[in-house]
């Protein structure tokens, strides 16, 4: 009991000095348009072989997304692109964090919302696993 006590510390400090990286997957990506106005031409670019996404336009408060089979998250920059209500080109370029809470057997959906101001929220979201309901209800024999 005790040499695995010792053992568990060890194996994360060794874990974390080699760059332990995780594989992640994702099979969506989401851009919401909270901008208060329509938008245009908005483009989605994950890493420099990841998927693309492109949307014409996206109403105010609606989403521009894409759904596809789970891939590799390639965690890399995402470059996000679009023309404002103005038709004023708009760009920014992110690299988010994958909180360590997130599961790594479950696909990522690449959540980026485009705020009021202009700026644009990044981040990760997981769908729960959908387990089939089981029937324990009890039948009388017969």
């Amino acid at each position: 009991m005790k040499t695995l006590l010792v053992m568990l510390p060890c194996l994360s400090l060794a874990a974390c000095a080699l760059g332990y990286n995780p594989r992640y997957y994702y099979s969506n990506i989401e851009v919401a348009n909270l901008s208060g106005g329509a938008i245009t031409n908005v483009e989605v670019q994950i890493g420099a072989d990841g998927r693309n996404l492109r949307c014409e336009s996206v109403a105010k408060n609606a989403l521009c997304q894409e759904r596809f089979g789970k891939r590799p998250y390639p965690q890399q920059d995402i470059q996000l692109t679009w023309q404002d209500s103005d038709g004023n080109p708009q760009s920014a370029t992110m690299n988010p964090d994958i909180p360590v809470t997130l599961t790594q057997s479950w696909s990522l959906r690449v959540m980026l919302d485009i705020q009021e101001d202009g700026s644009v929220k990044a981040y990760f979201k997981q769908d729960e696993a959908r387990l089939g309901a089981l029937d324990i209800s009890s039948k009388p024999a017969g």
